[in-house]
C-alpha cells in the first residue's frame, strides 16, 4: 500500500481515463440517445458548461491543438450543433457557441452523466454523498490552482479568468439544467 497522495493519483488517473475514454463517452452518448462522435463530446460538454468561447481558447481548455479543435468545430458546426459568429472584440477572431440543437444534445449529455453519478453513489449514505462532493470540489480546485501557478508562485485571482482556466465551480449545478 503507497501514500494516500499515491493512492489518490492512481484512483484519480484511472478516473480520468476511464471517463475520457472513446469508449466511454460513446456509451454515455448512445444511453443519452445522442449521435455524436465522442471525439467531439468535449467540446459540446465545455460549450455547454463555460458558454461561448474562441476557438483557441476551447483548445486551449480541452488540452488540444488549435488544428485538431478547428476540425472538430467544423465536424460539430456542420451537424448544426455549434455556431461561429464574430468577436466583438476582436474582428480577427470568431466566438464558438452551442446551437439550439447542440443545447439539447448538451443537456442530454449531461442528464445522462449526472444519471451515471446516481448509480454510482446508490449504495452511498446521502450525507456522504455531500461530504464526498464538498471535498472533491475542494480538492479539484487546490489541483487547478496549484498546477495553474508558476514555480514558486501561487495562482492569482487578479489576472482575468478565461475559458482555459476551467470555471466549473463558478457555473450552476449542470442538473438544474432542464432536459429538453
Amino acid at each position: 500500500m503507497g501514500s494516500p497522495e499515491s493512492e489518490l493519483l492512481a484512483a484519480l488517473t484511472h478516473l480520468a481515463t476511464h471517463w475520457s475514454s472513446a469508449s466511454t463517452q460513446s456509451a454515455v452518448a448512445s444511453a443519452a440517445g445522442v449521435d455524436v462522435d465522442p471525439i467531439d463530446i468535449p467540446p459540446l460538454y465545455v460549450l455547454g458548461l463555460e458558454g461561448p468561447a474562441r476557438a483557441g481558447d476551447l483548445a486551449t481548455a480541452l488540452r488540444v491543438t488549435r488544428p485538431t479543435m478547428s476540425k472538430q468545430l467544423g465536424r460539430l458546426e456542420r451537424a448544426g450543433l455549434i455556431e461561429r459568429a464574430a468577436d466583438p472584440a476582436d474582428a480577427r477572431a470568431t466566438i464558438v457557441r452551442l446551437s439550439p440543437a447542440g443545447r439539447r444534445i448538451h443537456d442530454r449529455l449531461v442528464a445522462q452523466g449526472v444519471a451515471m453519478m446516481s448509480d454510482a453513489l446508490a449504495g452511498w449514505d446521502a450525507a456522504d454523498a455531500a461530504r464526498f462532493t464538498t471535498r472533491l470540489t475542494r480538492f479539484v480546485e487546490a489541483v487547478q490552482s496549484s498546477a495553474s501557478a508558476r514555480p514558486g508562485e501561487t495562482a492569482s485571482p487578479s489576472r482575468p479568468r478565461t475559458i482555459a482556466d476551467e470555471s466549473w465551480r463558478d457555473r450552476p449545478a449542470a442538473s438544474a439544467r432542464p432536459v429538453r
